[in-house]
């Protein structure tokens, strides 16, 4: 995967972070596109108890050119529900393409990373910003980064939705990922026909890191994620996103979403 494809992987998996509910269903179906063209196929799956949640993530990569990788990748992540909000116990990422490997293990407890590996391993560059066991500590990682919880009883589709920071860490990079409400607008799909929260989207990156790498990304302000409440919790999770790249508009669009509704299998196909 090139550098202008790695945060759409990383948007990717913000998808499947899902908010606790008394023994819920969540899946969906994605189309991976690039200025208009698909490049790719997704799907997650997930399962919730009042204080507890599992995801899985799977992708399908087909590149058109040696800017665009083709590979497969797959995530997941489990954890507990406490406080609106979610503690991760462990987390997993394979990804294999033509341009980039990667296999990712953390085990977590209370919001801090106690055990983790990331191979290939990779020489620290001479730019690189250190990472050190601080940066491990009070995280999400990406998966988990997903849960957009709304406190009280009022609307959930609304402004506060958007009003997050989340302190992520990859495995490999600290960074934040905070939102701003932009708008509010229906969202029509099948398995899903309604309202959804449009939330602008900023990274920053914090350690392990190369500056130069990342200054794009970080200067990125044409990021927007769409926002779906689950039925039967305060939780809303992302529906598609949209992240200016070099090579063009990335889009992660929705084919399917079930958001409460039974299972559906939507792990990609062969």
């Amino acid at each position: 995967m090139s550098r202008s494809t790695l945060p759409v992987a990383a948007a990717l998996a913000g998808l499947i972070a899902l908010p606790a509910a008394a023994e819920e269903r969540v899946s969906g179906r994605y189309e991976i596109l690039i200025g208009g063209l698909q490049v790719g196929v997704a799907g997650f799956e997930g399962r919730l108890s009042d204080d507890a949640y599992q995801a899985s993530v799977s992708l399908r990569l087909s590149g058109v050119s040696r800017v665009i990788a083709s590979g497969r990748g797959s995530a997941t992540a489990s954890g507990r529900i406490a406080s609106g909000r979610a503690v991760p116990a462990a987390y997993q990422l394979n990804l294999t393409t033509t341009q980039q490997n990667d296999a990712i293990r953390m085990a977590m407890a209370g919001g801090s990373v106690r055990s983790h590996s990331a191979e290939p391993q990779r020489p620290d560059a001479p730019d690189q910003v250190p990472l050190s066991a601080t940066h491990k500590q009070g995280i999400l990682d990406p998966l988990s980064a997903g849960f957009f919880f709304v406190p009280g009883s009022g609307p959930l589709v609304s402004a506060e939705a958007c009003a997050k920071t989340f302190p992520v860490f990859d495995g490999r990079q600290r960074y934040d990922l905070s939102f701003s409400y932009a708008r509010t607008e229906p969202l029509k799909v099948a398995g899903y026909d309604g309202p959804a929260v449009v939330c602008n989207a900023r990274y920053r990156p914090i350690a392990g890191h190369r500056p130069a790498v990342t200054a794009p990304m970080e200067a990125n302000r044409d990021m927007q994620i769409w926002l779906a409440p689950v039925a039967g919790t305060r939780a809303l999770v992302p529906a598609r996103i949209a992240i200016r790249t070099p090579v063009g508009m990335a889009q992660i669009e929705p084919t399917r979403l079930d958001l409460g509704a039974p299972a559906t299998t939507a792990s990609v196909r062969e």
